[in-house]
């Protein structure tokens, strides 16, 4: 992508966050855990959330409503709360920047996903044996994984894990993982 594009594309998210830039500050700190306990939090929240999803029992299209409802509420509630507890004067240059980062990265992550799901797609032109091993193997797994876990489990580790993937990855404890699975020692076969 050329940086005039994605310029264009993190002016259109600006406008569209516009409501929600008073509590998007908040939210980069839990979301990159800038204090120990956001972590917990986080869980916590996702837990919470869930644990009543399970509670509620419902069948999976009025799961989908319930969601679906509680997520309009919010987009609805959200910028009239921020309006009515900050004013417009105590928006500075400072907080400006961060959200204009918080957009830029939004974006940036969002264009990298892209890119990754172009390049496997174009696995499909240039190797096609790879893209269709690729494809057919993944969705084995993930028929075998869901008929043999529960799908609620399933959509709460999942979330768990993408909510706590940028304090993942601003803590470089991904990397760190990744390092020592390389530093560790190599043991030799030994055929007899």
């Amino acid at each position: 992508m050329s940086d005039v594009n994605q310029d264009l594309q993190v002016k259109k998210l600006k406008r569209l966050l516009e409501g929600w830039r008073t509590a998007l500050l908040p939210l980069k700190s839990v979301f990159l855990w800038e204090q120990q306990w956001h972590p917990c939090a986080i869980v916590a929240s996702v837990s919470f959330l869930y644990l009543i999803i399970w509670l509620m029992d419902l069948n999976t299209l009025a799961t989908f409503a319930i969601v679906g409802l509680f997520i309009n509420f919010v987009d609805f509630i959200v910028p009239i709360v921020c309006k009515s507890i900050c004013s417009p004067n105590s928006w500075t240059g400072q907080n400006e920047k961060t959200y204009e980062d918080i957009c830029r990265s939004l974006v940036e992550m969002y264009n990298g996903t892209f890119k990754q799901f172009c390049k496997f797609y174009s696995l499909r032109e240039d190797s096609p044996i790879m893209y269709y091993i690729i494809s057919i193997s993944m969705l084995c797994i993930l028929a075998w994984l869901s008929s043999s876990v529960n799908n609620v489990f399933l959509l709460y580790i999942f979330s768990v894990v993408v909510l706590l993937w940028p304090g993942i990855q601003h803590r470089g404890i991904f990397n760190t993982l990744l390092s020592m699975i390389h530093m560790a020692p190599k043991i030799a076969l030994k055929s007899e």
